[in-house]
Protein backbone atom coordinates (compact mmCIF):
# COMPACT_ATOMS: atom_id res chain seq x y z
CA UNK A 1 0.00 0.00 0.00
CA UNK A 2 2.60 2.52 0.71
CA UNK A 3 4.85 1.66 -2.25
CA UNK A 4 0.86 2.35 -4.44
CA UNK A 5 0.81 5.63 -2.63
CA UNK A 6 4.17 6.38 -3.42
CA UNK A 7 3.52 5.66 -6.93
CA UNK A 8 0.67 7.86 -6.77
CA UNK A 9 2.13 10.68 -5.22
CA UNK A 10 5.17 10.40 -7.85
CA UNK A 11 2.52 11.00 -10.75
CA UNK A 12 0.92 13.37 -9.12
CA UNK A 13 3.62 15.33 -8.50
CA UNK A 14 4.55 14.96 -12.63
CA UNK A 15 1.32 16.20 -13.33
CA UNK A 16 1.21 19.51 -11.31
CA UNK A 17 4.90 20.05 -12.71
CA UNK A 18 4.21 19.74 -16.20
CA UNK A 19 0.65 21.58 -15.53
CA UNK A 20 2.75 24.71 -13.99
CA UNK A 21 5.23 24.43 -16.95
CA UNK A 22 2.73 24.95 -19.30
CA UNK A 23 1.24 27.99 -17.31
CA UNK A 24 4.82 29.58 -17.50
CA UNK A 25 4.64 29.12 -20.73
CA UNK A 26 1.26 30.40 -21.66
CA UNK A 27 2.62 32.98 -19.52
CA UNK A 28 5.63 33.76 -21.52
CA UNK A 29 3.77 33.09 -24.59
CA UNK A 30 2.34 36.78 -26.29
CA UNK A 31 -1.22 36.79 -26.14
CA UNK A 32 -2.75 37.71 -29.68
CA UNK A 33 -4.69 40.48 -30.00
CA UNK A 34 -7.27 40.14 -32.13
CA UNK A 35 -9.54 43.54 -32.89
CA UNK A 36 -12.72 43.90 -34.58
CA UNK A 37 -12.65 46.32 -37.43
CA UNK A 38 -14.01 49.67 -35.73
CA UNK A 39 -10.56 48.63 -32.88
CA UNK A 40 -8.16 48.03 -35.85
CA UNK A 41 -9.43 51.40 -37.33
CA UNK A 42 -8.64 53.43 -34.06
CA UNK A 43 -5.29 51.77 -33.76
CA UNK A 44 -4.44 53.54 -37.27
CA UNK A 45 -5.77 56.84 -36.32
CA UNK A 46 -4.02 57.01 -33.70
CA UNK A 47 -0.62 56.16 -35.56
CA UNK A 48 -1.17 59.73 -36.89
CA UNK A 49 -3.54 61.41 -33.95
CA UNK A 50 -0.28 62.42 -31.73
CA UNK A 51 0.71 64.97 -34.85
CA UNK A 52 -2.93 66.01 -35.09
CA UNK A 53 -3.17 66.98 -31.54
CA UNK A 54 0.67 68.14 -31.39
CA UNK A 55 -0.46 70.46 -34.13
CA UNK A 56 -2.58 72.98 -33.00
CA UNK A 57 -5.82 71.00 -33.37
CA UNK A 58 -7.04 73.06 -30.39
CA UNK A 59 -10.77 71.80 -29.93
CA UNK A 60 -13.50 74.98 -28.83
CA UNK A 61 -12.69 76.39 -25.57
CA UNK A 62 -16.31 76.60 -24.60
CA UNK A 63 -18.80 74.12 -26.18
CA UNK A 64 -21.75 76.10 -26.88
CA UNK A 65 -25.20 74.44 -28.75
CA UNK A 66 -25.81 75.15 -31.94
CA UNK A 67 -29.76 76.51 -33.17
CA UNK A 68 -30.29 74.36 -35.90
CA UNK A 69 -32.69 76.53 -37.88
CA UNK A 70 -33.39 73.81 -40.57
CA UNK A 71 -34.87 69.92 -40.52
CA UNK A 72 -35.32 68.31 -43.12
CA UNK A 73 -38.11 65.71 -42.15
CA UNK A 74 -37.83 62.16 -42.20
CA UNK A 75 -39.15 60.34 -44.91
CA UNK A 76 -40.00 56.55 -44.71
CA UNK A 77 -36.09 55.13 -44.59
CA UNK A 78 -34.32 57.98 -43.28
CA UNK A 79 -34.24 60.07 -39.86
CA UNK A 80 -34.57 63.77 -39.54
CA UNK A 81 -31.30 65.94 -40.46
CA UNK A 82 -30.37 69.05 -38.82
CA UNK A 83 -28.54 71.63 -40.47
CA UNK A 84 -27.69 75.23 -40.22
CA UNK A 85 -28.53 77.01 -43.32
CA UNK A 86 -27.12 80.92 -43.87
CA UNK A 87 -28.06 83.30 -46.93
CA UNK A 88 -26.82 86.59 -47.93
CA UNK A 89 -28.28 89.56 -46.03
CA UNK A 90 -28.07 91.38 -49.82
CA UNK A 91 -29.55 89.06 -52.69
CA UNK A 92 -28.01 90.22 -56.63
CA UNK A 93 -30.60 89.20 -58.69
CA UNK A 94 -31.33 85.85 -59.94
CA UNK A 95 -31.28 82.07 -58.18
CA UNK A 96 -28.59 81.52 -55.72
CA UNK A 97 -25.31 78.73 -55.80
CA UNK A 98 -24.71 76.35 -53.54
CA UNK A 99 -22.28 75.57 -50.72
CA UNK A 100 -22.41 72.72 -48.29
CA UNK A 101 -20.02 73.35 -45.91
CA UNK A 102 -18.94 70.18 -43.94
CA UNK A 103 -17.77 70.43 -40.48
CA UNK A 104 -14.60 69.16 -39.12
CA UNK A 105 -14.20 66.23 -36.30
CA UNK A 106 -15.95 68.48 -33.34
CA UNK A 107 -18.83 68.38 -35.32
CA UNK A 108 -21.14 71.05 -35.73
CA UNK A 109 -20.89 73.87 -33.67
CA UNK A 110 -20.64 77.62 -33.72
CA UNK A 111 -17.18 78.01 -35.09
CA UNK A 112 -18.35 76.10 -38.28
CA UNK A 113 -21.74 78.28 -38.42
CA UNK A 114 -20.13 81.79 -38.13
CA UNK A 115 -17.75 80.47 -41.24
CA UNK A 116 -21.45 79.69 -42.69
CA UNK A 117 -22.89 83.18 -42.00
CA UNK A 118 -19.59 84.83 -43.43
CA UNK A 119 -19.33 82.59 -46.48
CA UNK A 120 -23.25 83.39 -47.22
CA UNK A 121 -22.28 87.17 -47.33
CA UNK A 122 -18.86 87.26 -49.00
CA UNK A 123 -20.39 85.10 -51.70
CA UNK A 124 -24.04 85.77 -52.28
CA UNK A 125 -25.08 82.04 -52.16
CA UNK A 126 -26.91 80.12 -49.98
CA UNK A 127 -24.56 78.05 -47.46
CA UNK A 128 -25.65 74.92 -45.84
CA UNK A 129 -23.72 73.27 -42.84
CA UNK A 130 -25.22 69.67 -42.17
CA UNK A 131 -24.82 67.95 -39.02
CA UNK A 132 -23.41 64.66 -39.96
CA UNK A 133 -22.59 63.41 -36.52
CA UNK A 134 -26.67 63.69 -36.57
CA UNK A 135 -27.14 65.77 -32.88
CA UNK A 136 -24.02 64.94 -31.52
CA UNK A 137 -20.97 67.31 -30.78
CA UNK A 138 -17.76 67.22 -28.65
CA UNK A 139 -14.70 69.24 -27.14
CA UNK A 140 -13.48 65.94 -26.15
CA UNK A 141 -10.39 64.30 -28.94
CA UNK A 142 -11.03 60.87 -28.31
CA UNK A 143 -14.78 61.17 -28.72
CA UNK A 144 -14.08 63.43 -31.97
CA UNK A 145 -12.29 60.19 -33.17
CA UNK A 146 -14.44 57.94 -32.30
CA UNK A 147 -17.61 59.83 -33.95
CA UNK A 148 -15.18 60.38 -37.15
CA UNK A 149 -14.65 56.27 -37.32
CA UNK A 150 -17.74 55.46 -37.10
CA UNK A 151 -19.76 57.64 -39.31
CA UNK A 152 -19.49 56.00 -42.36
CA UNK A 153 -19.12 57.89 -46.20
CA UNK A 154 -22.04 55.76 -47.74
CA UNK A 155 -24.40 57.40 -45.09
CA UNK A 156 -22.83 61.22 -45.28
CA UNK A 157 -23.42 60.68 -49.42
CA UNK A 158 -27.56 59.93 -48.29
CA UNK A 159 -27.55 62.53 -46.12
CA UNK A 160 -25.58 65.25 -48.76
CA UNK A 161 -28.00 63.83 -51.48
CA UNK A 162 -31.00 65.57 -49.39
CA UNK A 163 -29.72 68.40 -48.19
CA UNK A 164 -29.05 69.07 -51.83
CA UNK A 165 -32.60 67.91 -52.48
CA UNK A 166 -33.85 69.82 -50.13
CA UNK A 167 -32.25 72.80 -51.48
CA UNK A 168 -33.34 72.85 -54.69
CA UNK A 169 -36.52 73.36 -53.73
CA UNK A 170 -36.09 76.33 -51.83
CA UNK A 171 -37.18 79.96 -53.65
CA UNK A 172 -33.83 81.27 -53.83
CA UNK A 173 -32.69 78.03 -56.05
CA UNK A 174 -32.98 77.56 -59.39
CA UNK A 175 -32.85 73.61 -59.30
CA UNK A 176 -30.92 73.62 -63.04
CA UNK A 177 -28.89 76.26 -62.95
CA UNK A 178 -27.80 77.29 -59.53
CA UNK A 179 -24.52 75.42 -59.08
CA UNK A 180 -23.34 73.74 -56.15
CA UNK A 181 -19.94 73.21 -54.52
CA UNK A 182 -18.82 71.48 -51.22
CA UNK A 183 -16.49 72.63 -48.83
CA UNK A 184 -15.20 70.79 -46.02
CA UNK A 185 -12.51 71.17 -42.94
CA UNK A 186 -10.28 68.27 -41.30
CA UNK A 187 -13.22 65.33 -40.97
CA UNK A 188 -15.46 67.02 -43.74
CA UNK A 189 -12.67 67.92 -46.14
CA UNK A 190 -11.96 64.33 -46.66
CA UNK A 191 -16.16 63.68 -46.69
CA UNK A 192 -16.26 66.35 -49.60
CA UNK A 193 -13.82 65.25 -51.59
CA UNK A 194 -15.37 61.65 -51.17
CA UNK A 195 -19.23 62.79 -52.19
CA UNK A 196 -18.23 64.73 -54.77
CA UNK A 197 -16.07 61.94 -56.62
CA UNK A 198 -18.40 58.94 -55.62
CA UNK A 199 -21.84 60.95 -56.00
CA UNK A 200 -21.59 65.16 -57.10
CA UNK A 201 -19.20 64.90 -60.06
CA UNK A 202 -20.37 68.40 -61.01
CA UNK A 203 -19.76 70.11 -58.10
CA UNK A 204 -16.49 72.00 -57.13
CA UNK A 205 -14.50 70.71 -54.21
CA UNK A 206 -12.79 72.68 -51.28
CA UNK A 207 -10.48 70.62 -49.10
CA UNK A 208 -9.34 72.29 -46.01
CA UNK A 209 -6.27 70.33 -44.43
CA UNK A 210 -8.62 67.15 -45.36
CA UNK A 211 -7.51 63.54 -46.43
CA UNK A 212 -6.99 63.39 -50.00
CA UNK A 213 -8.39 61.31 -52.59
CA UNK A 214 -5.20 60.00 -54.77
CA UNK A 215 -6.49 57.42 -57.17
CA UNK A 216 -6.66 58.95 -60.55
CA UNK A 217 -9.70 56.42 -61.37
CA UNK A 218 -12.14 57.96 -58.50
CA UNK A 219 -10.99 61.65 -59.60
CA UNK A 220 -11.24 61.45 -63.03
CA UNK A 221 -15.08 61.11 -61.99
CA UNK A 222 -14.86 65.15 -61.13
CA UNK A 223 -16.33 67.61 -63.22
CA UNK A 224 -15.99 70.39 -61.56
CA UNK A 225 -12.21 72.06 -60.17
CA UNK A 226 -10.75 71.52 -56.87
CA UNK A 227 -8.97 73.93 -54.32
CA UNK A 228 -7.70 72.50 -51.27
CA UNK A 229 -5.14 74.30 -48.71
CA UNK A 230 -3.06 72.70 -46.39
CA UNK A 231 -0.41 73.22 -43.32
CA UNK A 232 3.46 72.68 -43.99
CA UNK A 233 3.78 71.11 -40.88
CA UNK A 234 0.54 68.99 -40.75
CA UNK A 235 2.31 66.06 -40.62
CA UNK A 236 -1.25 63.86 -41.23
CA UNK A 237 -0.52 64.93 -44.95
CA UNK A 238 3.40 64.81 -45.79
CA UNK A 239 4.98 66.10 -48.92
CA UNK A 240 4.29 62.83 -50.54
CA UNK A 241 0.75 62.24 -50.01
CA UNK A 242 -0.04 66.03 -51.42
CA UNK A 243 1.90 65.74 -54.17
CA UNK A 244 -0.13 62.24 -54.91
CA UNK A 245 -2.79 64.35 -54.67
CA UNK A 246 -1.77 66.86 -57.13
CA UNK A 247 -0.94 63.85 -59.70
CA UNK A 248 -3.86 62.17 -59.32
CA UNK A 249 -5.82 65.56 -60.41
CA UNK A 250 -3.73 66.62 -63.18
CA UNK A 251 -3.57 63.15 -64.37
CA UNK A 252 -7.17 62.81 -64.11
CA UNK A 253 -8.17 66.11 -66.26
CA UNK A 254 -9.09 68.13 -63.27
CA UNK A 255 -8.55 71.56 -62.73
CA UNK A 256 -7.10 72.23 -59.22
CA UNK A 257 -5.06 74.53 -56.89
CA UNK A 258 -3.79 72.69 -53.87
CA UNK A 259 -1.44 75.19 -51.90
CA UNK A 260 0.44 74.16 -49.25
CA UNK A 261 1.28 77.09 -46.41
CA UNK A 262 4.39 77.16 -44.33
CA UNK A 263 4.59 77.76 -40.72
CA UNK A 264 1.12 76.17 -39.52
CA UNK A 265 -0.30 73.05 -38.92
CA UNK A 266 -3.77 71.23 -38.84
CA UNK A 267 -6.48 73.48 -38.14
CA UNK A 268 -4.78 76.77 -38.97
CA UNK A 269 -8.05 78.27 -40.31
CA UNK A 270 -10.19 77.31 -37.26
CA UNK A 271 -10.13 80.83 -35.65
CA UNK A 272 -11.77 83.35 -38.17
CA UNK A 273 -10.62 86.12 -36.07
CA UNK A 274 -7.02 85.52 -37.17
CA UNK A 275 -8.85 86.14 -40.74
CA UNK A 276 -10.03 89.53 -39.95
CA UNK A 277 -7.12 90.85 -38.70
CA UNK A 278 -5.09 89.80 -41.91
CA UNK A 279 -2.85 87.33 -40.06
CA UNK A 280 -0.72 85.14 -42.22
CA UNK A 281 -1.02 82.83 -44.06
CA UNK A 282 -4.85 82.06 -42.66
CA UNK A 283 -5.84 85.23 -44.50
CA UNK A 284 -4.30 84.10 -47.57
CA UNK A 285 -5.46 80.89 -47.47
CA UNK A 286 -8.99 82.01 -46.60
CA UNK A 287 -8.79 84.50 -49.76
CA UNK A 288 -7.62 81.39 -51.99
CA UNK A 289 -10.84 79.67 -51.07
CA UNK A 290 -13.32 82.48 -51.34
CA UNK A 291 -11.53 83.11 -54.50
CA UNK A 292 -12.06 79.97 -55.67
CA UNK A 293 -15.31 79.55 -55.24
CA UNK A 294 -16.28 83.08 -57.00
CA UNK A 295 -14.69 82.00 -59.56
CA UNK A 296 -16.55 78.92 -60.02
CA UNK A 297 -20.03 80.52 -59.34
CA UNK A 298 -19.25 83.13 -61.87
CA UNK A 299 -18.01 80.58 -64.77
Amino acid sequence: RRGMAGFRGLRMGTRMRSMLRGRAQARSEPRVFKPNAVATRLLAFWATAADLVHHAMHPPTVLRAVEYNTRIPASADAPELLAFVAKPKKRADGSLPILVLIHEFYGLNPSITEKATVLADELGCLVIAPDTFRGQSTTFIPKAIWLTLTTPQERVNDDLDRILEWAAKEDEVDPVTSKVAVMGFCYGGGKAIRYTTQRKPSAATVVCYGSPVTSVAALAELQAPVCGVFGSEDFQFPPSTLDAFRKGLTEAGVDNDVRVYDGVGHAFLSDLELVRRGEEPQAAAWAHCTDFLRSFYSS
